[in-house]
């Protein structure tokens, strides 16, 4: 049955998504957002995927950066700089957020400045309750973010190994090259994304992997290393979701009258940590599935779509993570083949755009394994060169870079 007057707790990527679609096909729908205009502390990139898919999201001006140079880096000592075929728009989450949500009020959307505080069924629909008032409504999505304790009240809430803890600085400057870092034995990366005023650069780790001062000197030696000023820098932490393999068997996107979208759902890729085009997507396929009138089609939309995929990347996390390619870790064997192969270059680059999960990234690895030997040296492992010189005099092959502070 089509719900007559849909409420919507969260105004980010999900819930304003959600919102515009239901509004642009007849639909009554309400968002209660708190704090319109908000930072959040992320990355904010957006996947040649979701630029494909949301052609509106890379503006001509304004609210976006692009971005296609990139700094891959991987241990202590390799590093792979290259340009992407296809640009990122990295966005402060605040304009994003910002954009989406007056297209869902252009299209006709109720936006609300209140916090829902509680809510309960109330005969066949719901009541909530928010600091400025309360409300009724007869669906409910729950889009506020994985960390809402009202997600709680609908279903099981995530554990503490369901997510990644993030610390970091918003930097004033201006940067062309986006840097993300891995290391050996730590499921978490070091990235610095350059926005459109300034530079959001940070670390996540899984909770558990490192306590905060972990991630703090790491983030900090990276920072030093890069010349990244913390003069004038603004500091923020948050948990990110990052769904255990137990959490993806057991997890429900709906039920009678309600539904999660988003990070609410966890909807998160557990090795790259890209959220914001699941995010959208899960809320179009909510709105595509509550306009058709067949609310409880959407879990098995989202699963048959990218669920899947994402669960079985929970399996993988720490095999990329932790894992051995031949010899050596996961992302530092990325980083070599990388530089002396433009197929395994190009598998790289699918990551970095969004379109090659590390299903397929593997897949295409081993796929070219051979070709991509036969580029490094044609012979043993043995033979592949070092990833930065170790003195003056050593001549550094084409592709490699050596990395040093700026």
């Amino acid at each position: 049955m089509k719900p007559t007057h849909t409420v919507i707790i969260g105004g980010g990527p999900a819930g304003a998504t959600a919102a515009e679609m239901i509004a642009r096909g007849g639909g009554r729908v309400t968002v209660f957002e708190e704090k319109i205009g908000w930072e959040k502390p992320c990355g904010g990139g957006l996947t040649h995927k979701a630029l494909q898919r949301y052609p509106f999201l890379l503006p001509a001006a304004g609210e976006g950066k692009r971005v296609q140079e990139v700094e891959f880096l991987a241990g202590h000592d390799a590093s792979l700089r290259f340009r992407l075929r296809q640009p990122l728009a990295i966005y402060s989450r605040r304009n994003l957020n910002g954009l989406l949500l007056c297209r869902a009020q252009s299209a006709g959307a109720e936006v609300a400045e209140d916090r829902v505080l509680d809510f309960r069924r109330s005969g066949s629909g719901w009541e909530l309750r928010g600091r400025r008032g309360t409300y009724r409504a007869d669906y409910l999505i729950l889009a506020a973010g994985a960390r809402t304790r009202l997600r709680s009240l609908l279903t099981q809430d995530f554990g503490p190994g369901d997510f990644m803890l993030t610390f970091g600085y918003y930097v004033p400057g201006h940067d062309d090259l986006l840097r993300a870092q891995f290391f050996e034995k730590f499921e978490g990366y070091v990235w610095a994304f350059p926005r459109p005023d300034h530079l959001s650069v940070g670390i996540c780790g899984k909770v558990g992997e490192d306590s905060m001062a972990g991630l703090r000197e790491r983030l900090h030696r990276f920072m030093f290393r890069f010349g990244y000023s913390l003069e004038r820098a603004t500091v923020y932490s948050h948990l990110l979701p990052a769904l255990s393999v137990d959490t993806w068997s057991t997890l429900r996107l709906g039920g009678p009258g309600w539904a999660l979208a988003g990070d609410a759902g966890g909807l998160v890729d557990p090795v790259t940590g890209e959220g914001i085009y699941y995010a959208m997507r899960s809320g179009e396929l909510l709105a595509e599935s509550l306009l058709e009138g067949a609310p409880e089609l959407y879990p098995a939309r989202v699963l048959e779509e990218f669920g899947k995929a994402l669960a079985l990347e929970a399996r993988l996390a720490r095999t990329f993570y932790y894992g051995e390619y031949i010899g050596g870790a996961v992302p530092k064997r990325l980083v070599e083949f990388g530089a002396r192969s433009q197929r395994c270059l190009a598998v790289i680059q699918d990551m970095f755009e969004g379109s090659q999960s590390y299903l397929g990234m593997a897949a295409k690895l081993h796929l070219g394994l051979a070709t991509a030997l036969w580029a490094i040296g044609g012979g043993p492992l043995r033979q592949m060169p070092r990833a930065v010189p170790e003195g003056p005099g050593d001549d550094v092959p084409s592709g490699w870079k050596k990395s040093h502070a700026h």
